[in-house]
């Protein structure tokens, strides 16, 4: 499906200075199999919204082999200029950007583990070094309109086995709390909290799921919304994704079916969680069922801060396909 499916959120936000827009661009799963024609769509849509920012809440890439050859960096660092030529361009680091694969993994069927962890600093340099691009590593980026937050959470709390198998059907991994809970206790507090109030606050991380728990979400607090990914929309397919109101997907990372808080339904003016779908539904690494990114969108959004008073009590959210 050659087709974008846009989301547009409209949040009365009073208390900040101006009113910033972000485009909103996650999972992008960036490999060979992500084709041309899906990037240059991504550029000519951001230039046609002129955002103030783009976001990109983790999974730039499928897998750190999808940069070792230099065809493949020079591809996708060549895209990231053209996009921070727009905007500037922030991201944070999904499960995904520190991947590689195990030798040993065969296919989706395999019992070995798909995934070996490695964090490259010279990854988060190089994109450091391009042209108004921000790869923020447990760091903030800060102007003066915004303040954006980009929490790294460590490989662990991904590794839903530890005795060296993958996940099944029969026995779905989960999502460790506690590391993320690890990860934010040593974030320096200056960083997440007493941030400026004029100013739009804005935190990235790659996975959602614990952001509304109790001991999770106090470190939130004082950001105006937390942008997330990971959950590729619980694979609802389009049209059906516009009349399933529940935050539940169909499928979820770690092999969970109908799992909460895969999807976001943003109703009441007080929700700071976005969870936006994924530019490549099906990664190269999802192989065999690559194939059907035919029929599935490639999903971005535009979050706005307005001082217009009409949408105190419900913010403007609406969706719409475009071609390309």
């Amino acid at each position: 499906m050659k087709c974008l499916y846009h989301t547009h959120y409209r949040f009365y936000k009073p208390d900040t200075k101006t009113t910033p827009s972000f485009l909103l661009l996650s999972d992008i799963h960036f490999s060979t199999k992500v084709q041309n024609d899906r990037l240059s769509a991504l550029l000519k849509h951001a230039t046609k919204l002129r955002p103030d920012y783009i976001l990109i809440p983790g999974d730039l890439i499928d897998s750190l082999e999808s940069i070792d050859a230099p065809h493949g960096r020079q591809r996708l660092f060549a895209w990231l200029t053209e996009l921070g030529a727009i905007a500037p361009v922030f991201i944070c680091l999904g499960n995904h950007d520190f991947y590689r694969t195990n030798p040993a993994f065969a296919s989706v069927f395999s019992r070995k583990q798909h995934w070996y962890a490695e964090l490259s600093y010279k990854y988060i340099k190089d994109l450091n070094q391009l042209p108004n691009v921000h790869c923020l590593h447990n760091a903030a980026y800060e102007d003066k309109q915004v303040y954006i937050f980009g929490l790294t959470v460590s490989p662990d709390y991904y590794q839903f086995d530890h005795d060296g198998h993958t996940t099944t059907f029969l026995h779905p991994g989960d999502e460790h709390k506690d590391v993320l809970l690890d990860d934010l206790n040593n974030i320096p507090t200056k960083q997440l909290h007493n941030l400026p109030r004029r100013k739009a606050k804005i935190a990235l991380i790659h996975p959602p799921y614990y952001l509304d728990d109790p001991e999770i979400a106090p470190f939130f607090a004082d950001f105006d919304f937390v942008i997330a990914g990971h959950m590729h929309n619980g694979l609802v397919p389009p049209v059906v994704h516009d009349f399933w109101r529940s935050d539940r997907g169909i499928y979820a990372p770690g092999k969970h079916f109908f799992r909460q808080k895969s999807r976001a339904r943003i109703t009441t003016p007080d929700q700071k969680i976005i969870i936006c779908g994924a530019v490549s539904t099906f990664q190269k690494s999802a192989k065999p069922l690559t194939f059907l990114n035919s029929i599935y969108p490639v999903n971005t959004a535009l979050l706005e801060f307005t001082h217009q008073s009409r949408f105190a009590r419900k913010p403007d959210v609406h969706n719409k396909y475009i071609s390309f």
